[in-house]
């Protein structure tokens, strides 16, 4: 045996064992079937990882676009050097497995267990995952009723991740990035290494804080306590993304760093509504009926996502099915 072949089996070795505690610590032993690809076949299937194949980069990780068995896919490959921990690569495999069975969620085909870290490979999606600022890699517009229906599926993968399991599993990731958008527009959430158990009969969980600056929830940053409200923050502040088409941080009239949030604060305190709003979103219309529909569309709309984030003037939503059940209701406005 060669000293490559020798060092694929001990990482497929170690990195096996690692994955199936990890499956079984999470779910209670109960786990979906999960494939496993050879590292000749990404190599091959990605062209030794080549830049022209590229998807997405976020520091932590890089997504390819590979062909494996004539079948387009997805791969995600980790940099082990920017992981905190070794087990979140793992956690990202379990969680994902037990989310394939979800329409609106990235589904986990395999992974790959002879790098250092497990490369994964999942569904490949023709739009790829959003920008910071809710729109597409290609630059194409997204229409109202597309940007409607992505917060409406994130939604209900969300509420799922919170109710399906025996125990609450928080995402504590949700940002636009990690929404990726098929041929069909239908959304599909990824990324679900940071997710974290709150044990049955518990109210929240003490952790280190995870996220992405911008929909990080106050209260967790200054608590470290992790609740449903984490997701629910993070969900109103995408919410807030894919209405505004700016990201969660933008460069503000001074080109200094400000938050989405504190920007859309500040605009309804001056009850300037439209100055929050993409103009995009009105370009579809037609006549006088279509921008009465749309505008009591966009105003629900805005007025759920600030109560996602708790904003002063506005009633804080209970759960990530509360926010699910408006979505619905709000589409069925037009």
């Amino acid at each position: 045996m060669s000293k490559n072949n020798k060092k694929k089996r001990r990482s497929d070795l170690k990195n096996g064992g690692i994955l199936l505690e990890e499956l079984i610590a999470s779910f209670d032993g109960k786990t979906n079937p999960i494939r496993c690809f050879s590292s000749d076949q990404i190599l091959k299937a990605t062209d030794n990882f080549s830049e022209s194949r590229i998807i997405s980069s976020w520091g932590y990780f890089i997504w390819y676009k590979g062909v494996i068995e004539e079948r387009p896919v997805s791969i995600k490959k980790w940099s082990s050097q920017n992981l905190s921990s070794f087990s979140e690569a793992y956690r990202d495999i379990s969680v994902s497995s037990q989310m394939s069975g979800h329409k609106n969620a990235l589904k986990l085909i395999g992974c790959c267990l002879e790098f250092d870290l497990p490369a994964l490979v999942c569904e490949y999606t023709e739009h790829g995952p959003l920008n910071r600022d809710g729109g597409l890699a290609s630059g194409e517009v997204l229409p109202w009723k597309v940007r409607l229906k992505i917060a409406k599926e994130i939604a209900s993968s969300v509420t799922y991740l919170h109710t399906a399991f025996p125990e609450t599993i928080i995402h504590r990731n949700i940002n636009p990035t990690n929404i990726f958008i098929d041929e069909n527009w239908t959304a599909k959430l990824s990324d679900f290494w940071f997710c974290v158990a709150i044990p049955e009969g518990e109210l929240y969980v003490e952790d280190d804080v995870k996220g992405v600056i911008g929909f990080v929830d106050p209260d967790y940053y200054w608590t470290m306590k992790v609740t449903e409200k984490v997701d629910i923050y993070s969900f109103g502040v995408v919410m807030l993304v894919l209405l505004s088409g700016r990201a969660a941080v933008f460069n503000g009239p001074d080109e200094a760093p400000m938050s989405l949030n504190d920007h859309v604060s500040e605009v309804m305190e001056k009850g300037e509504f439209d100055e929050i709003v993409d103009k995009e979103i009105w370009n579809d219309l037609g006549g006088g009926d279509d921008l009465v529909l749309r505008r009591s569309q966009v105003e629900a709309f805005l007025r759920l996502a600030l109560r996602c984030v708790r904003y002063k003037k506005e009633d804080p939503v209970s759960s990530m099915l509360e926010v699910a059940k408006e979505l619905k209701l709000i589409e069925k406005l037009s």
